[in-house]
């Protein structure tokens, strides 16, 4: 959890330096996979990519506009979903891209696709939902993106649309299970 702090802080520290970075622009970040980050067969165990994930999520909202309008606001951005799929394992000290495609939104959700790229082969994708919170209340993501220059909404993919639809109904039916 060290290391997971102290990436978000020198993020946000260095994001005073660092070129600006449109809302919904592909961002690519290169990371070696540490000792930490691996299993017992020093792999880079399940655990590790949705940290990695969120490490470049807050890149782009720190770069961006994005960063002043929700502080501001006093507002969170908050995962609400991810899927990842796992192809090939990443192995230790080896170093990978993690690339960060924007694509699409609607009134509640922003969607994005998360390559996890090693010697031009994709070795995992993370595709995630979040949203914007404030007070356990979720805020309306159309003021925010338009102050942030989203000019109209661009629909995600009907694939990653599928893959986030029966989320409410599942959690639901975990809500009414009893495990006492």
């Amino acid at each position: 959890m060290i290391y997971y702090w102290y990436t978000i802080i020198k993020i946000l520290v260095l994001r005073n330096w660092q070129n600006k970075v449109k809302y919904d622009q592909t961002i690519r970040r290169t990371f070696r996979v540490g000792p930490f980050d691996c299993d017992g067969l020093r792999v880079m165990t399940a655990a590790k990519y949705p940290i990695y994930m969120d490490f470049l999520r807050w890149e782009l909202i720190a770069r961006s506009k994005l960063f002043k309008a929700i502080v501001k606001r006093g507002l969170a951005p908050t995962l609400g979903s991810q899927k990842i799929i796992y192809r090939r394992p990443l192995k230790i000290w080896s170093k990978f891209d993690v690339v960060l495609e924007s694509v699409g939104m609607d009134d509640k959700w922003v969607y994005h696709i998360h390559y996890f790229e090693q010697e031009d082969e994709v070795k995992a994708v993370g595709i995630t939902r979040a949203l914007i919170w404030k007070r356990d209340i979720p805020t309306a993501l159309t003021d925010i993106m338009k102050e942030v220059g989203a000019t109209e909404k661009k629909v995600p993919p009907s694939w990653v649309l599928s893959l986030f639809k029966e989320d409410k109904e599942i959690i639901q039916i975990a809500n009414q299970k009893n495990y006492s």
